[in-house]
């Protein structure tokens, strides 16, 4: 029995059985582990090709396999700079700058206060950086610095309060990192609208929201979270998806027909067609069939590595073992070798 049925229950051992077992103990496994999720990433959002090329000369390079991951973040973005958009003429640059600024802060922000919540931000626009509003200027932008996603969707319940702030804020900040760049439970479309995010010289929040999904698949970013948060937030989108999808037909290779969806265990399966083009209406928003993919497989690899690490404590690293003791949640202190201080149980 593994620390994630002790702590928390089989359902995750569940999702965390989608990623090949490894052993986190060795640097070449955790490297090819980093490259897996890297290149569903890639493949998933359309740059894969760019990832190939650069993990292709690190991997040949002595120290190259510990350089993939800081690669693997330059090369997206590089690729999210250069990606082709559609700018609207109505708002000026300077609008754009100031709000890729607010998104920026707002971020790093909430990253040196709640490094334990990462996985999802939930907080009251006040609390935020800027309250989370941008100078519109005169256009006729609502000053948020993000889409409102109140309204119970597919990664949260209702949330929606009577708007307070100088921006209008119909609730808190909702934004699901660890799943970037589908972080708006309401809107997942095939596109997430969070690739468009605006960019300057000096602010892309973007890949600063790439960053911080991307560390909760390294061990030290893995081991300072609250895993209870993710196990939440996934039992919500398990069951939200369970319920807008129970008609959708089992996956069964003696009777497929093409271009129909499919339940395949955890995942959805499309036969003979892009999961891009496989999307669902539900009363809770739309669901693309790559986004929904996406999104488990950011919860596998999550608990997949969290398993890895736990599978003997007492033999990791001095950094990683004092993680386990300051980590806030209890279940997982309970695993800290003996000897190291814990941290007090949060009320």
């Amino acid at each position: 029995m593994s620390h994630l049925t002790t702590c928390y229950g089989s359902d995750l051992e569940a999702v965390a059985d989608l990623v090949p077992d490894f052993d986190a103990r060795s640097a070449d496994a955790l490297s090819l582990f980093n490259l897996s999720q890297w290149t569903d990433i890639a493949e998933t959002l359309g740059f894969v090709t760019q990832l190939q090329t650069a993990a292709g000369a690190l991997l040949k390079a002595r120290q190259g396999p510990a350089n993939l991951h800081a690669a693997a973040l330059a090369t997206f973005e590089t690729w999210h700079r250069e990606r082709p958009r559609n700018l609207s003429p109505a708002i000026p640059a300077a609008v754009r700058s100031a709000r890729a600024k607010v998104r920026h802060d707002v971020l790093v922000g909430y990253t040196a206060a709640h490094s334990s919540e990462l996985w999802f931000l939930d907080q009251q626009p006040a609390s935020l950086r800027g309250s989370a509003c941008f100078d519109r200027g005169a256009t006729t932008l609502s000053g948020r610095a993000f889409l409102d996603d109140a309204p119970v969707n597919l990664l949260h319940k209702n949330r929606s309060v009577e708007a307070t702030t100088a921006c209008g804020w119909g609730g808190p900040v909702l934004l699901s990192l660890g799943t970037f760049p589908w972080v708006y439970g309401g809107r997942l479309y095939r596109t997430p609208p969070a690739l468009d995010w605006d960019a300057t010289a000096t602010h892309n929040p973007a890949v600063t929201a790439m960053r911080l999904c991307a560390s909760m698949w390294q061990p030290e970013g893995n081991l300072r979270q609250d895993a209870r948060t993710v196990v939440y937030r996934y039992r919500h989108f398990r069951e939200a998806v369970d319920l807008v999808l129970r008609d959708l037909p089992l996956y069964d290779p003696r009777r497929l027909v093409p271009g129909r969806l499919y339940r395949r265990g955890l995942l959805l399966h499309v036969e003979q067609a892009s999961l891009e083009l496989a999307t669902v209406q539900t009363p809770l928003g739309p669901l693309a069939g790559n986004a929904h993919n996406y999104i488990v497989r950011r919860f596998a690899a999550f608990f997949a590595l969290r398993r890895a690490l736990l599978r003997d404590a007492t033999r990791l690293s001095p950094a990683l073992a004092a993680l386990v003791a300051q980590n806030p949640d209890p279940c997982l202190r309970a695993f800290a070798p003996k000897g190291l201080a814990t941290a007090e149980v949060r009320p």
